[in-house]
């Protein structure tokens, strides 16, 4: 499977990106590549291609340098997010070398 049949590795997957003026610093490469895997991997598990959406990415997914800048964002109360795994149970995390994807919620 792949994100669509034109996008085949990270690399241009962060070349999409770049194209968009208004959109091409909502991530890092480093997080663009992580974003690209977890795409890719998700396309393969449900059998379909997943049509390339830079916008639609954009808007369902940000990037944190850590989880501490998540509760900060969300504000959440003190314990109420301890760690990743509970990040995991209100929404998909995407952990990456220098930070972490959260699909927004």
């Amino acid at each position: 499977m792949a994100i669509i049949n034109k996008i085949d590795n990270d690399q241009h997957f962060a070349a999409e990106f770049a194209q968009w003026e208004d959109y091409k610093d909502c991530f890092s490469r480093p997080a663009l590549y992580a974003l690209y895997r977890y795409l890719d991997e998700l396309s393969s598990d449900i059998g379909e291609d997943i049509e390339l959406d830079v916008v639609g990415i954009c808007c369902e997914f940000a990037e944190y340098k850590d989880i501490d800048a998540v509760k900060v964002d969300y504000g959440f109360e003190v314990g109420e997010v301890k760690n990743i795994s509970e990040l995991q149970e209100k929404t998909i995390v995407i952990e990456f070398d220098g930070g972490l994807v959260i699909s927004q919620f």
